[in-house]
């Protein structure tokens, strides 16, 4: 059977760009701390659940956020900015608003 291998390259640059709805998931996490899924999703009512859960699940991939144990309620987890990742996070987020710049905006 014949894999598919991704071009390193590819790879990179998938890596490098944020979900669009990232800055705002990140604000809130920095300004209230480790919250669950359903409240980010309460909190930003302006974006769709969709775009949110989909902005997380990207987040944790690339380990810029964590899961950790939510004991007031097992049933769900308590999402956090990763503490490891305070310098990384900030260079990750220039790049991103770098490459969101359109030209009519420079």
């Amino acid at each position: 059977m014949w894999k598919k291998i991704a071009h390193p390259h590819v790879i990179k640059m998938k890596r490098e760009r944020l979900p669009k709805g990232s800055f705002e998931v990140l604000d809130l996490l920095k300004e209230k701390g480790a919250l669950t899924q359903k409240e980010i999703i309460d909190s930003l009512k302006e974006t769709k659940p969709r775009a949110i859960r989909y902005t997380v699940r990207q987040l944790l991939d690339r380990t810029i956020l964590v899961n950790r144990a939510n004991f007031e309620d097992m049933r769900s987890s308590l999402i956090g900015i990763n503490p490891e990742m305070d310098t990384g996070l900030e260079n990750l987020i220039k790049k991103s608003e770098e490459r969101q710049v359109t030209p009519a905006q420079a």
